[in-house]
């Protein structure tokens, strides 16, 4: 005996036997599946990817069996009790005996497998229920995202959508009186003047996690104003400050600071036409984002990437990084995040001549950010949706729009939005019939003034080239091929991608 005493007073008298327990019970279920025959072990990782209820006709499509040894095996895992036959109507499914032995037989697979097989899912899945498709639509989006086949998983995720709800809007941006509030709200001195505050704070009382978010805000507030090149320097100091392990420390903030610096000094970097430094920094972020594996995190990885190459010309690249994104934000149910992904994929697919894509896209991200009061960035989305319209020859909604943006730019004073919907306006009076010249000349020298002043060298290329087209059109050779040549030249000093110059 070991115990003596009296109840509720009992006592140890000896050591108690040291019963020896597997490391995990991970570990257990690895060692039982390793030891299947490798028919078996195979079957039951492509019934694991499938998911935990595995219709059979949806098993053989992707096992490559004869049926007599499909059922065998099938027969063989029932009977070690890793599978058993759940349902006879309307057709055969088969379950995991536990949710743990689908997430040990998924996980000893390797990652390229993983996606190989959710990608042939999807390929069977349209072939044997082409009638089903909207009703099997949440699982072919997830074997797309997970498939890495960002079309079809957005294809599948369109007619998702979630709402942020005003305690989640507050935990992420930190409540009412918060630099991120503020900046949410389009108040960017308030919240300049509010992460200021948090710095004094951090410092008094060594809150690292309070300086590390302050500057990050600062950073987000500056960027709003159209002081890039002040932005990217509290967007460096962030990076500075997270070194090492910190890297994958969230300090409060709902995704890794780490690579919420680095995206947002990409864009600031894009914007000054800086591209080599902002495509380290953005790829920094996403091997980040990739290593935490943490969603809100991905989402802010592509976003950095897609709009460096977006503002770059480089939209072959700017699309898969935002598409994902996208499918991400919308599987994982993220939509304080929706804007800012669909919004610049939404512009790719305007540039890239996919207006029908365009369109939707861009009227939903507006929608979003008006559902959750966010002022921020909007103004570039309405500018967005005015471009799309441009691109169809709808130039009266367009010219509505665009005079949407131009006042929430102006209110909000976002001068680097503003230098952009000042060019846009000077496209869409190119596209009258006849040209607006004087309106389509004083709109760029708006924007090409601006973009002098913010040092915006992209958009100053841009402008230079609206204004040689313009003085093309209107029979002035001359100048016209002085802004033809100098974008030109930016164009290839920025290493920019340029359609239709």
């Amino acid at each position: 005996e070991i115990l003596a005493g009296e109840r509720g007073a009992y006592r140890l008298t000896a050591l108690p036997l040291i019963v020896h327990m597997p490391t995990t019970v991970h570990a257990v279920l690895a060692a039982r599946i390793d030891r299947l025959p490798p028919e078996e072990k195979r079957l039951l990782q492509l019934a694991a990817v499938i998911g935990k209820d595995v219709p059979l006709s949806l098993l053989e499509a992707i096992a490559d069996l004869p049926d007599e040894r499909l059922q065998q095996s099938l027969a063989r895992l029932q009977a070690t009790e890793f599978l058993y036959e759940a349902r006879l109507f309307p057709e055969i499914e088969y379950t995991f005996s536990h949710a743990l032995t689908t997430e040990v037989a998924y996980a000893s697979l390797l990652q390229e497998r993983r996606r190989t097989t959710h990608a042939r899912i999807i390929e069977a899945m349209e072939r044997l229920y082409p009638d089903r498709l909207a009703e099997q639509a949440s699982r072919l989006a997830h074997h797309a995202f997970r498939g890495e086949v960002w079309s079809k998983a957005l294809t599948y995720l369109r007619q998702t959508g979630a709402e942020a709800s005003r305690a989640s809007l507050d935990e992420v941006l930190g409540g009412p009186e918060s630099p991120g509030h503020f900046w949410w709200t389009g108040d960017y001195e308030r919240a300049i003047i509010a992460a200021q505050r948090d710095l004094a704070v951090a410092a008094d009382f060594r809150s690292f996690a309070l300086q590390v978010t302050a500057v990050c805000r600062m950073g987000q507030a500056h960027h709003a104003l159209g002081d890039y090149a002040q932005a990217a320097d509290f967007f460096r100091r962030a990076i500075t400050l997270l070194q090492g392990d910190l890297v994958s420390e969230r300090f409060g903030m709902p995704g890794l600071p780490s690579v919420f610096s680095r995206a947002w000094l990409g864009w600031c970097l894009a914007e000054r036409g800086e591209f080599r430094e902002g495509l380290v920094r953005v790829e920094e972020g996403r091997q980040i984002a990739d290593a935490a594996d943490h969603a809100y995190t991905l989402i802010l990885a592509q976003f950095g990437l897609g709009m460096l190459y977006l503002v770059q010309g480089d939209l072959d690249r700017a699309r898969p990084a935002l598409e994902r994104g996208l499918v991400v934000a919308r599987l994982e149910n993220i939509p304080l995040l929706f804007p800012f992904v669909a919004g610049p994929l939404g512009l790719v697919y305007a540039r890239a001549g996919l207006a029908r894509e365009a369109l939707p896209l861009l009227d939903q991200a507006v929608a979003q950010a008006v559902s959750m009061d966010l002022l921020a960035t909007r103004a570039l989305w309405v500018a967005g949706l005015a471009e799309a319209q441009l691109m169809e020859d709808r130039i009266d909604s367009a010219a509505g729009l665009a005079a949407q943006a131009l006042t929430l730019a102006e209110t909000h004073k976002e001068r680097g939005h503003l230098a952009h919907v000042h060019r846009l306006l000077g496209d869409i009076a190119v596209r009258r019939q006849p040209v607006d010249v004087q309106s389509a000349g004083n709109s760029y020298r708006r924007a090409l003034a601006l973009a002098h002043e913010l040092g915006m060298r992209p958009l100053v290329a841009h402008c230079h080239l609206g204004l040689g087209k313009l003085y093309r059109h209107t029979g002035d050779g001359v100048p016209g091929q002085e802004h033809l040549t100098i974008a030109a030249t930016m164009y290839r000093e920025m290493g920019m991608v340029v359609r239709n110059a």
